[in-house]
């Protein structure tokens, strides 16, 4: 059943033939081309109509006869006028008007597929979306052995400077205890005394320490390696530790080629508790070339120490 009618302008307009042409058509040949029932301008035809207007046009270009039209039309189109009239009869009976109620339902049938195109539209949109998502996802996941895998190598790798560290510092003590006329280890201050904090006490008889980077004290140890670095441009440097009297002497001497090129420090240090009962490693004196530094210089390189530490 079509579901489509046009007015006489529209097959007018689709075939290409002048709008008083179609109507004498229409006119002339009106039982072959039954329509929706109007009557007037407002007659509505079916799309299978346009074959035999075409047919019609077509006929008149060869000059038949009005007769041999008809004859034309009966034998070609017999069976599609009948089909026409008997979907109009259907449309009849069920109570709809084919250019007023028909067109309604139409609109309505227009609407409900339209809904479903939009849904169709979403699906496909969501499909895409999840696609998208489900590929960044997996992009994600490759990001994470990636950067998972050069976490695991940098791990290893800082274990590995760790270890280095470690062996480094095993060897700097060996060192230590080897330099300068070869002390044995009893000559050599213990590794916790190397390592207690570092203090030096001010005229008010106050402790003044160091806090270090991630909150670790600075030590003997560390001093010693600031002691070191000072003169490491020398040519050859010889550590030699020293007790006397319960106190722990070290002895830097650095030397170059050449007259007038030797340097000493000496540095005195011993243990003590503080008041609020710590164990720490106090400066007792520190001299250089043999002159006694003064303990405010002292003081104030422990202050430069202090603030470089904490920042």
């Amino acid at each position: 059943m079509s579901s489509q009618y046009l007015s006489l302008r529209e097959v007018g307009r689709r075939l290409g033939i002048p709008p008083s042409t179609v109507v004498y058509y229409k006119d002339k040949y009106s039982k072959f081309l039954p329509s929706s029932g109007k009557s007037g301008r407002r007659q509505r035809y079916s799309v299978e109509a346009l074959e035999i207007f075409r047919r019609i046009r077509e006929m008149y270009g060869l000059n038949w006869s009005t007769e041999q039209i008809e004859n034309e039309l009966s034998l070609k189109f017999g069976a599609l006028v009948d089909k026409i009239n008997n979907d109009q009869q259907m449309i009849n009976e069920a109570g709809l008007e084919s250019s007023s109620d028909m067109q309604t339902v139409i609109k309505g049938l227009s609407s409900v597929l339209g809904k479903v195109s939009d849904l169709l539209s979403n699906q496909a949109l969501f499909q895409t979306e999840l696609r998208d998502l489900r590929e960044e996802v997996s992009n994600l996941r490759s990001e994470k052995r990636k950067l998972s895998a050069e976490t695991n190598e940098r791990i290893l790798d800082m274990s590995m400077e760790i270890g280095r560290l470690k062996r480094d510092r095993v060897e700097l003590f060996r060192l230590l205890r080897s330099g300068g006329n070869g002390p044995d280890v009893s000559s050599f201050p213990s590794s916790g005394y190397l390592e207690r904090p570092l203090v030096i006490r001010n005229s008010e008889g106050d402790y003044l320490g160091v806090a270090g980077k991630g909150r670790k004290h600075f030590s003997l140890e560390d001093f010693v390696k600031l002691l070191e670095n000072s003169v490491n441009s020398h040519r050859s440097v010889d550590l030699e530790w020293k007790e006397s009297n319960g106190q722990w002497v070290l002895v830097i001497d650095a030397s170059e080629s050449g007259p007038g090129s030797q340097k000493e420090i000496v540095l005195v240090t011993e243990e003590n508790v503080t008041p609020n009962n710590n164990t720490v490693v106090r400066i007792d004196s520190m001299e250089i070339n043999g002159k006694e530094v003064p303990g405010a210089l002292l003081f104030s390189l422990f202050k430069q120490i202090r603030e470089s530490f904490d920042r």
